[in-house]
């Protein structure tokens, strides 16, 4: 019996083991590149008005986003996709780690949540947004990410200026409390996903 746990309790250590390597080299191709390394080549609007505060499940928010036509047009031409991402402004920042900023993408945690992703188109981009009711209560603005044939982050655009002062508005969501009562992030992730697959087998 006591050889029978051991071998469990090594079998689960090494599904985590695992998944925690294969959710590290998922993020690290996803994020390779410096904020600061990117052209900002987008112009993104949102026809939310500053200060203005939006109820989650309820209003929705239409964001637009085009190549900004002043620069060369050569310049986008390993455009393929892009990924329009909701923002904390710094207002909503501050104290915490799990919304700082940081210039390495790999780090930085300012834009955790997806509006949509699609292939990259040079004008007329527009989605309409309905809030979703999971959205934390916070200040906002939106970030459109330009993404290469191989799959790295070569540009964006964000609907606020370079200090995020501007165009901000907020969202009357979901309290701290509530997000951390539901189902933990980490079970939704990719590779943790392979470790509770693991857990459910040697049960």
């Amino acid at each position: 019996m006591e050889v029978h746990f051991v071998v469990v309790v090594l079998l689960l250590l090494s599904c985590f083991a695992t998944a925690s390597y294969a959710q590290h080299e998922h993020e690290e191709h996803e994020h390779e590149h410096l904020l600061s390394s990117l052209n900002q080549s987008l112009i993104v609007s949102t026809t939310s008005t500053p200060g203005q505060v939006l109820k989650t499940g309820v209003d929705q928010v239409t964001v637009t986003w085009s190549y900004n036509q002043t620069l060369p047009s050569a310049r986008d031409s390993n455009y393929t996709t892009v990924e329009v991402k909701l923002c904390y402004a710094p207002v909503s920042q501050g104290g915490r780690d799990d919304r700082k900023t940081d210039d390495n993408l790999l780090n930085d945690k300012t834009c955790p949540l997806d509006i949509m992703d699609g292939p990259y188109e040079r004008s007329n981009n527009s989605f309409v947004w309905t809030i979703p009711r999971d959205i934390p209560t916070a200040t906002y603005f939106v970030r459109v990410y330009v993404i290469d044939p191989d799959e790295h982050e070569v540009a964006y655009g964000q609907s606020t200026d370079a200090l995020k002062t501007s165009n901000l508005f907020q969202i009357d969501g979901v309290t701290d409390n509530q997000v951390s009562a539901g189902w933990p992030t980490f079970g939704k992730a990719s590779g943790y996903g392979y470790a509770w697959l693991c857990v459910l087998f040697l049960v």
